[in-house]
């Protein structure tokens, strides 16, 4: 989340956050999007970029809120985009294009695109803070776009949690649920990091069994049989 808000903050011009499938890549950019003052920033956010050029940029466009019915031609879609841009500047907003399952990007013309977005600058200012989110082929894809490679200031890959991280974010989610104190024991958590792999969405998935687990059994205390019964339900 860092660094992701650090590229944001400081005009980086784009990012590229990696990761396994379930490692929380969604999860980060809409949390990114909540924190982000609508003051100061108009954040555009993309879910679905398998398209041509002319497509994809239409959709950008559409991202920003410019309605339009059939894409227009390709030089007035750059042209609207730049002035969509240079209007949030002057309105002193920064504008933050999200683009998650970047790896499902298959036409380099696209990718040439992207490379283009952060030529749009003003006194040596990004007019677009773009952030790239996907599974680990995006890295492979960027790494065959070596100018669009160049342009990212920021890369780096999610990782499964470990054992300490996974109390800690269990802990997290359960202080946003109202929870003042873990209901799960020690056992349960080396089995839930066990189980998961410390893969955050197999994380919330087994959680939320075992919680319903004990509840149904009426058991204050979640323990590792729980759990490994939670576990061989989902299974």
């Amino acid at each position: 989340m860092e660094r992701l808000k650090y590229a944001v903050e400081y005009g980086k011009g784009a990012a590229m956050i990696t990761g396994g499938v379930g490692c929380g890549k969604t999860i980060l950019s809409r949390a990114l999007i909540k924190i982000l003052e609508k003051e100061r920033y108009h954040v555009a956010a993309m879910t679905n970029p398998l398209l041509a050029p002319v497509a994809f940029l239409h959709s950008v466009m559409c991202s920003f809120k410019e309605s339009y019915g059939d894409a227009p031609p390709k030089a007035k879609l750059w042209n609207e985009l730049e002035d969509r841009l240079r209007r949030n500047m002057e309105r002193g907003k920064g504008s933050v294009l999200i683009i998650d399952e970047a790896q499902a990007i298959s036409d380099k013309r696209t990718l040439e695109e992207l490379r283009m977005l952060l030529n749009l600058q003003t006194d040596d200012k990004f007019m677009l803070t773009l952030l790239l989110l996907g599974q680990l082929e995006l890295e492979h894809l960027v790494e065959g776009a070596e100018p669009l490679q160049q342009r990212i200031a920021i890369k780096y890959r999610l990782n499964p949690l470990s054992l300490t991280d996974v109390g800690a974010y269990v802990d997290h989610r359960l202080s946003i649920a109202g929870s003042n104190q873990s209901p799960f024991s020690d056992e349960a958590l080396e089995t839930i990091h066990a189980c998961t792999r410390g893969v955050p969405r197999d994380i919330n998935n087994l959680c939320d069994r075992s919680l319903l687990a004990g509840y149904l059994e009426n058991i204050e205390r979640v323990d590792k049989a729980v759990v490994d019964e939670a576990w061989q339900d989902l299974h």
